[in-house]
């Protein structure tokens, strides 16, 4: 039997899959002029179309599920099949679809919900610097390495990082730094998901990259940080940084808004333009022989007997409108 996911080849590991949209690709988030409070009805779907004259003895995807938080509010989800399942590590929820045959040549999975965003402004006069609980939930979990993405002891990292601390305050006064370094030493450059030695080869990538660069020299310093993975309601995908401060709660930045847009400063602000799909890059989801990360749009597996099967996955959100 084979197992295969998304591939042209035959994949004995688990790999995640993160799609980009044309927009971000193209040029980058750019900040809008002003924030929203409306109540949107939004879509998230995929499709998947099989092709081949293999038997299909296992499929299983899984979607991203939003969540309520600081960030935004979800009503009426729905979806069209599957099971929701909680992530063991960070609170986040997927919808995982999972069948013994492919017997058609399509599958469509959607979710629908209503998310009305919540943007936010950090007011720093009120947050005064504490000593970090080292046994709190965010110290415990929102620190050390990630295979290749996060990777602190990284030469390159321990150099940047310890001029800028050298400079700094404190841990906001530090946060803020790497926020303006990442956004005026790195570039925009197409693409998906980087590893942090090619975010530094290459001297920048995407809205994901940037921030993987801004978690890793956080984190080196001992600074609960996530990457935080959204779907724009204009369309396409964008990543920014929460970074975590003791007795006042976890903060947004945005290099690469910096990065495109370097007079603004969205630094301890968000906007509201997004629908936030999960927090940090790696999940637990109960299943040990399916690695899941960078869950922004989907992934899938698929095991097959007999002849070549091969899968495309189509994903696509949709803002259908304001509601309330």
């Amino acid at each position: 039997m084979k197992k295969v996911l998304f591939a042209t080849s035959l994949l004995t590991i688990a790999l995640s899959v993160v799609a980009c949209g044309d927009d971000e690709i193209t040029q980058g988030y750019v900040p809008s002029d002003s924030a929203t409070t409306n109540t949107y009805s939004f879509t998230n779907q995929v499709v998947y179309t099989k092709s081949g004259t293999g038997n299909v003895t296992e499929f299983v995807s899984y979607m991203p599920i939003p969540l309520s938080d600081e960030y935004q509010t979800i009503e009426n989800l729905s979806y069209s099949q599957g099971t929701i399942k909680d992530d063991a590590n960070y609170g986040n929820k997927a919808l995982v679809y999972s069948a013994n045959s492919f017997s058609n040549k399509t599958l469509t999975l959607q979710t629908t919900f209503d998310v009305t965003p919540k943007s936010v402004r950090v007011d720093f006069t009120k947050v005064k610097i504490k000593p970090y609980d080292t046994n709190s939930e965010p110290y415990r979990r929102h620190l050390g390495n990630r295979g290749e993405y996060i990777d602190t002891s990284n030469p390159t990292i321990k150099s940047i990082g310890d001029d800028l601390w050298h400079k700094s305050s404190d841990v906001v006064d530090y946060a803020r730094r790497c926020y303006e370094y990442v956004a005026t030493h790195f570039r925009y450059i197409n693409g998906n998901f980087r590893t942090l030695k090619q975010i530094l080869k290459e001297g920048g990538g995407e809205c994901g990259d940037f921030s993987t660069v801004v978690v890793n020299l956080l984190r080196y310093k001992g600074i609960p940080s996530r990457h935080i993975l959204c779907l724009k309601l204009s369309g396409g995908y964008h990543v920014w940084v929460d970074f975590y401060v003791e007795g006042y709660g976890w903060i947004p930045l945005d290099a690469q808004i910096k990065n495109s847009s370097p007079k603004s400063d969205y630094f301890g602000r968000y906007d509201g333009n997004c629908v936030v799909v999960a927090k940090d890059i790696f999940y637990d989801y109960g299943e040990p022989d399916k690695s899941i990360s960078f869950l922004q749009s989907y992934c899938y597996w698929y095991w097959y007997t007999g002849s070549t099967v091969s899968f495309t996955g189509q994903h696509t959100t949709k803002n259908n409108g304001i509601v309330k």
